[in-house]
């Protein structure tokens, strides 16, 4: 029997990024978290608009 598996780019990507999320919540205290949160979901939303208004 072969098995043979196939790991995407995206795959790892997503996995050093879930890693080093992890890692900066552990160290990090309540308020830092809560400032990081909300200027990444401001940036995605920037985002969003931005791909959007360009069609």
């Amino acid at each position: 029997m072969s098995l043979a598996i196939t790991i995407d780019w995206k795959f790892v990507v997503a996995l050093g990024a879930a890693t080093v999320g992890t890692i900066f919540a552990v160290k990090m205290d309540a308020s830092a978290a809560e400032r990081v949160s909300i200027h990444a979901i401001d940036a995605g939303k920037e985002y969003a608009v931005a791909v959007n208004s360009n069609c």
